[in-house]
C-alpha cells in the first residue's frame, strides 16, 4: 500500500494572532520578536517564534538580519511581503492597500540595515512612552502617509494624548535623531516643519503639534538643543520643541519629567505637562 504523505499548508483564513502580527508590521514597517510580543501583550516565547516562522514559510512576512551586527544586539527584523500586503487588503479597513501602495513597500527588503535599526528604535521607544501613558495613541510614518495634511517629510510618529477637550487632544511630532545625523539633514527637517506649520496644518482645525526630538545620549542632546534653538530663531518660528534621550525614555516609568525645552535647557517637564 503506498505511503500517504500529508501536506503542510497554511489556512487561507488567518487566525486572530496571525492577523495581529501582520497589522503590527503594517504599522511599524519592521519589528523584532521581542517588540512584537510587547506590542501584542504576549510572551516572546517559542510559540510566537513558531507563528512567525509559519508566516515566513508561506510568504506573508520575511526577515532582515545582519550577522555583523548580532554582537551589537541587532535582532532579526520582520516585515511584510507583497503577499502579506495582499492578505491585509482583504481585511476590513485595509481597502486602501492597492498595487501602487504595495509597490512602495518593495524597498523594505533592500533598505540599509541602519534604517531598519532606526525603525526598531522608534517602535521600541514609542511603546515605552505608551506604557507611561496608556491612553497615548501612536500613529507611525507609514500610517501618516495616507493623509494629505501631513508634511511630505513626516515625523517618525505622531503621538496623541487626550486633553480636557475631547476634540483637541495634545499632539506631538516625535523624531529620534541618530547621532550620525548630518547637520544639514537636521536643518532641513526642522526648517520643513517651520515652513509646513505656516499654513499646512490649518485643514486640521487643531493646535500645532509640539516637536519632540530624541537623542541617543546626553552630549548629543545638548548639541541638538543648540542647533534646533538656532534654527527656530533664524526662522522666527513659534514652534515648541523639546528634547530627551533614549536612555531617559527607557527609565520613563520611574521619572516622567524627561523633556527639556530647547530654549530653557535647565527645565524638565513631563509629557502630560507639555
Amino acid at each position: 500500500m503506498p505511503k500517504i504523505v500529508k501536506r503542510k499548508y497554511l489556512r487561507s483564513k488567518l487566525n486572530t494572532g496571525q492577523i495581529a502580527i501582520l497589522e503590527q508590521l503594517y504599522k511599524y514597517r519592521f519589528a523584532s520578536r521581542i517588540i512584537l510580543a510587547d506590542s501584542l501583550g504576549i510572551k516572546a516565547n517559542v510559540t510566537l517564534y513558531k507563528k512567525l516562522e509559519v508566516l515566513c514559510k508561506h510568504g506573508y512576512i520575511a526577515k532582515r538580519f545582519d550577522k555583523r551586527l548580532k554582537l551589537q544586539g541587532m535582532p532579526v527584523a520582520y516585515y511584510l511581503t507583497p503577499n502579506g500586503w495582499r492578505k491585509l487588503h482583504k481585511l476590513p479597513n485595509y481597502d486602501f492597500i492597492d498595487q501602487a501602495f504595495i509597490k512602495t513597500t518593495y524597498a523594505d527588503k533592500r533598505v540599509g540595515i541602519d534604517f531598519v535599526a532606526d525603525t526598531l528604535n522608534v517602535h521600541q521607544h514609542t511603546k515605552l512612552l505608551q506604557k507611561q501613558y496608556p491612553e497615548l495613541k501612536i500613529f507611525t510614518k507609514r500610517e501618516l502617509s495616507r493623509y494629505s495634511y501631513f508634511p511630505e517629510l513626516a515625523p517618525d510618529a505622531l503621538l496623541s494624548l487626550p486633553s480636557d477637550d475631547p476634540n483637541q487632544p495634545h499632539r506631538f511630532f516625535f523624531d529620534i535623531i541618530p547621532d550620525r545625523t548630518p547637520r544639514p539633514t537636521l536643518f532641513r527637517r526642522i526648517k520643513a516643519y517651520c515652513d509646513f506649520f505656516e499654513g499646512g496644518w490649518d485643514d486640521t482645525d487643531s493646535k500645532i503639534p509640539v516637536i519632540l526630538l530624541v537623542s541617543e545620549w546626553g552630549p548629543a542632546e545638548r548639541s541638538l538643543q543648540r542647533q534646533v534653538a538656532r534654527i527656530l530663531r533664524s526662522e522666527a518660528s513659534d514652534l515648541q520643541a523639546y528634547t530627551t534621550t533614549t536612555t531617559a525614555i527607557e527609565k520613563v516609568l520611574k521619572n516622567k519629567a524627561i523633556w527639556t525645552p530647547v530654549d530653557e535647557t535647565d527645565e524638565l517637564i513631563s509629557l502630560g505637562e507639555l
